[in-house]
């Protein structure tokens, strides 16, 4: 009888930290990695104009920062896609991983995630508190289920948070910027 009492209470357990959304629990931070992950686009997606950023949003000490990455330039012929490990071997020891955030480039970038977009989120959904942010290749800054395997389901569920883009001026002041 102890057993089964174990085992329901780690399937209750499991089934509740696997429903548990960020928002949800205080100790998700979900609040401070939202207004960290816009910070990040707002500094990396006019950075993106042929290449994508990407990084690992962790919490150490109190601090909510991110384990950030590039990508080489993207063409129209390949596929755009970030190494992620180069941003998994910035996270300081000792820190909890809340997420991940990529932009998109502007020149040849998508609306839409990929494939890969959405099996690396879901690859972590078993972190707890594990969110994911994408931005467009016209800077909208979306977030989306980590949880979803697919990408018609990801961007079904997915929500507009804001758009880094400059409302004036265009790119054009960005240039100087652009490595």
């Amino acid at each position: 009888m102890k057993k089964l009492a174990r085992a329901s209470t780690l399937l209750l357990l499991g089934i509740t930290s696997y429903t548990c959304h960020a928002d949800e629990s205080p100790e998700c931070f979900a609040a401070e990695v939202e207004a960290h992950v816009l910070e990040q686009f707002r500094i990396h997606g006019p950075l993106s104009r042929k290449q994508e950023y990407f990084g690992f949003v962790y919490r150490i000490d109190g601090t909510i920062g991110s384990a950030v990455t590039r990508g080489s330039v993207c063409r129209w012929t390949e596929s755009c896609e970030v190494d992620t490990r180069r941003a998994a071997v910035k996270i300081p020891k000792g820190a909890k991983v809340l997420g991940e955030w990529h932009t998109h480039p502007h020149e040849s970038g998508s609306r839409l995630l990929s494939d890969t977009d959405v099996r690396g989120a879901n690859d972590n959904r078993h972190i707890r508190c594990y969110r994911a942010f994408f931005s467009t290749s016209d800077g909208e800054v979306l977030s989306w289920d980590p949880n979803a395997s697919q990408v018609s389901f990801a961007m079904a569920a997915a929500v507009r948070l804001g758009n880094y883009r400059p409302a004036r001026g265009g790119w054009a002041k960005y240039a100087h910027n652009v490595p």
